[in-house]
Order: structure tokens, then sequence, then C-alpha cells
């Protein structure tokens, strides 16, 4: 079975499909059982924040009235906005626990019924234009690489340096998840994305050394692993450059040519790792 993650880039028009009053309702009430902290985190990790709602307009109760300021500051016409507030929703129902199922399959429903479709975890706008399409192995613990995507599918146009920063992460967290799959170790905290690259290329036959000479185009396939590292280089020195990670006394523009180069970049090398290791996979239950 294979997950297939469709991200849209760079489309402004409006989605046809539209949430209603009485779906927001219920994820906000889904929200009263978290913490003040994490609802906060969860709305600000996808550039949300608070709106003002006056004081008399407020539903009532710390929970309820946090989750109405912060849809207060979206545009639900703006695309752009529901596609994250839509990556909101996914994270919510993420979390959803397996004795409540009932109650994520209503939030499903409501979010169906407002036009829009639930596919392999993520809500989704039936209109978009699929332009990244990452086919992941089920055998790899890889659904914390759709909150990357969703990501970067609400940025590229709107804030391109998150774009750039989201992507190092996508092709770092992609690494890191070939390398648990591989039972191979490595550090955590310390180890960049070159270092990782080498090691997913070692284990996955893919470094130059590992060509055999005799073979035709020897010297080209070798030129063309040895540039794998120049792509996951360029997209980490790209976001230290451009992207969201570092707080900066002045912001530095990029543009979405820029940003979707990168996301580009980046999401073909994922993919081609991605495929390397479902083929490692299939040649050893074959031997």
């Amino acid at each position: 079975m294979r997950v297939r993650l469709r991200p849209t880039l760079g489309s402004t028009a409006v989605p046809r499909a539209q949430l209603t009053r009485r779906t927001l309702i219920e994820f906000r009430e889904w929200l009263v059982g978290w913490t003040l902290r994490t609802i906060s985190d969860l709305f600000e990790g996808h550039g949300f924040n608070e709106g003002f709602v006056p004081p008399e307009e407020l539903p009532g109760g710390q929970r309820r009235d946090l989750v109405e300021c912060y849809y207060a500051g979206i545009d639900l016409k703006d695309r752009e906005q529901v596609l994250r507030l839509l990556a909101v929703f996914d994270d919510i129902l993420f979390e959803i626990p397996d004795s409540a199922q009932e109650g994520k399959r209503k939030l499903i429903r409501l979010v169906e019924r407002d036009g829009f479709e639930y596919r392999n975890g993520r809500v989704v706008d039936p209109a978009s234009n699929d332009s990244l399409d990452l086919v992941i192995p089920s055998t790899l613990d890889t659904s914390h690489l759709s909150v990357y995507l969703d990501r970067i599918n609400s940025s590229v146009q709107s804030d391109p340096e998150l774009a750039v920063g989201t992507t190092k992460e996508l092709v770092e967290a992609t690494l890191k998840s070939i390398l648990r799959g591989l039972n191979e170790s490595f550090d955590e905290s310390k180890e960049d994305i070159p270092v990782l690259l080498k090691r997913v290329q070692k284990a996955l036959e893919l470094a130059p050394e590992d060509v055999d000479a005799g073979r035709r185009g020897a010297d080209t396939i070798k030129r063309v692993l040895s540039n794998l590292g120049a792509v996951a280089i360029g997209v980490a020195e790209l976001r230290n450059l451009y992207g969201s990670g570092h707080g900066r006394s002045q912001r530095r523009v990029v543009d979405a040519r820029l940003a979707r180069l990168v996301v580009g970049s980046g999401g073909t090398l994922c993919q081609f790792l991605l495929e390397t290791y479902e083929d490692r996979q299939k040649r050893k239950v074959a031997s």
C-alpha cells in the first residue's frame, strides 16, 4: 500500500468548498480538552495569530474564547489561509485517540459536507492542482511528513521563506525516517543533513564509490549521485539564508520562484530516496 501526499504549490484560486460555522464550532469544542498552550502552539505553528473578538461575542470559557480569537484572525475567503486551517484540522484529527473514533468520524463528516475530502489522514481541497506527489512506502513511519508538506502547500506563494525552511525540515525528516526504517543508528541532535545523507546513501548503496566501474555510464552515474549531496546541502544553505528557522533583526525577502525551485529540488530528492528504500526492501523480501 502506498500513501500519496499531494500538496498544491502556489495556486491562488478560491476553493469551491467552504468551511461552515458549524464545522468551526465542532472543531473548537474538541479543543476544549486541550491546554491553552497547546492550542496556541497548534494555531501559531501554522502561521495564525489571534484576532479581536468583542468580549460580549465570546462564547465563554478560556479555551473556547482562545479558539474564537484565532478564528477571528482567519479570512475564510482567502484560499491560502483556508489551506492552513485545514492543516490545523489535520493535526487535531491526528491526535484523536482510538477510544474517540466516533467523534473523529463526526468531524470528518462535517468537513466532507462542506465540500472537502479526507484522504490518507488529511483534509484536502478537491479543487487543488497537484504538483508535488510524494509516494511513501507504508513500511516507514512517515505520518509526520504530511505536516511539512501541508506547511509547504500553504506557504510557497504567501510565505516563501517558510516554504524554504520547511523543505529543509522535510529533507531532514525523510533521511531520518529512512535510517530508522533500516535500523541504522544516528545522533538525533548532532548529525546534520550532509552527514545523514551520506549514511542513507551508504545504506541504500547509492554512494558514488558503490557504482560498478564497468557499468555503462558509470562516471555519469557517479556524478549524479555525488550531486545528491549538492542538492541537500544547497537546500540547507538556502534555508539559512532565506528560511524561517532563525530569528533575524531584518526580514530577508525571497520570491516564490526561488521557493518553488527549492521545494521542487528537495521534493525530488526525497522521492528518489524513498523509492530506492522501497526497492531495496522489496529485494530483501524476494531474496
